[in-house]
């Protein structure tokens, strides 16, 4: 298995969309989990494919840290590893907000005003949420779920210029196949074949 900052990213895209669809459709159950699972997960997709581009670029422009890149890197040569990380333990990656600034300042990509501004408002409640709490009216609810929609539909418009076949990926992500989805797709394959066979045998006889 290999979960790389596309899957990651992309799964993570998929599951914000998942729960937006959900908020969209006005349930009375679920909206704090759906809006919170939303917003984490609509920031964590732009933070990893936002890696992805960076390190797509150069690997060590993801690293806050350069100097101690440098110096896993030349471990992980010596010690003939794979990965910086194995050697490298206290290496750290570049947040959010610093990415952004890397993506424009070093990669010279342009990033939409609109997609910055939700990135800031968003990156904001999502560290309310994750260190300590976040508390909204009903008015304020409906426009936080109005705005995720933009800022989803905003994020995918940018990272489509990025990421190849970013529409297709997503509709695969998440994707959950069952032992009864197989078993049903598998009775249909031996009926198909079984038909084709008796077909063959009839085409014979003539």
């Amino acid at each position: 298995m290999k979960y790389g900052l596309l899957e990651n990213g992309i799964d993570s895209l998929k599951q914000a969309y998942t729960c937006i669809e959900k908020l969209e459709a006005g349930l009375h159950e679920g909206v704090e989990h759906n809006l919170k699972d939303a917003i984490l997960s609509l920031n964590h997709a732009i933070e990893i494919l936002f890696k992805m581009i960076l390190k797509n670029e150069k690997e060590y422009l993801i690293f806050s840290d350069i100097g101690k890149y440098m110096a896993a890197k030349n471990q992980m040569i010596k010690q003939g590893k794979q990965n910086v990380f194995e050697v490298g333990h206290d290496l750290k990656t570049v947040s959010l907000t610093e990415g952004v600034k890397r993506l424009e300042l070093l990669c010279d990509l342009t990033i939409p005003d609109i997609l910055k501004g939700a990135i800031d408002d968003f990156n904001k409640t999502r560290n309310k949420l994750m260190h300590f709490e976040l508390e909204l009216s009903e008015d304020e609810v409906n426009l936080t779920i109005r705005n995720l929609k933009g800022f989803y539909e905003e994020a995918v418009s940018f990272l489509g210029q990025h990421v190849e076949n970013i529409e297709e990926l997503l509709d695969k992500a998440r994707f959950e196949y069952s032992d009864e989805d197989y078993q049903d797709e598998m009775y249909d394959h031996y009926e198909e074949m079984m038909y084709e066979e008796y077909r063959e045998m009839m085409l014979e006889r003539e």
